[in-house]
C-alpha cells in the first residue's frame, strides 16, 4: 500500500510540472539590422566613412584582416513581430579605404 502510494504521488509530483505553460523567453537580437534600402544603396567605390554612415559601425573587424569588415545579425526566440535583416552575414572588403567587394551570405 506504502509502495503503491509512493509511486502515484511521484507520478504526480512529475506530470504537475507540464501543466504549466512553458516560460516566457526574451526575444535576443544582435547586431547590425540591414535593410534592403540600405543595400541598394551600398556601392563598390564607397569610402569607409562612407558605408559607416550608410550601415553602421561594423559588428566585427578581424584583427588580421582590418580592410575586411563584417556586419553580423542573429535573433535568438524571435516572435512573428520580430524585424529580421535583410542581411544576415554581410562581409564588405576594403582596399586602400575604398570599397572593392560585397559578400552577402
Amino acid at each position: 500500500m506504502k509502495k503503491s502510494a509512493f509511486i502515484l504521488c511521484a507520478a504526480l509530483s512529475i506530470s504537475a510540472c507540464s501543466l504549466f505553460p512553458p516560460p516566457y523567453k526574451v526575444p535576443v537580437t544582435q547586431g547590425n539590422l540591414i535593410t534592403q534600402e540600405q543595400l541598394s544603396q551600398l556601392k563598390v567605390g564607397m569610402s569607409e566613412s562612407q558605408v559607416t554612415y550608410l550601415l553602421g559601425n561594423p559588428m566585427l573587424i578581424d584583427t588580421f584582416k582590418p580592410n575586411e569588415w563584417h556586419y553580423l545579425y542573429a535573433s535568438l526566440y524571435a516572435e512573428p513581430g520580430t524585424k529580421h535583416s535583410d542581411a544576415d552575414d554581410l562581409v564588405l572588403i576594403f582596399s586602400d579605404g575604398v570599397l572593392t567587394q560585397i559578400k552577402n551570405n
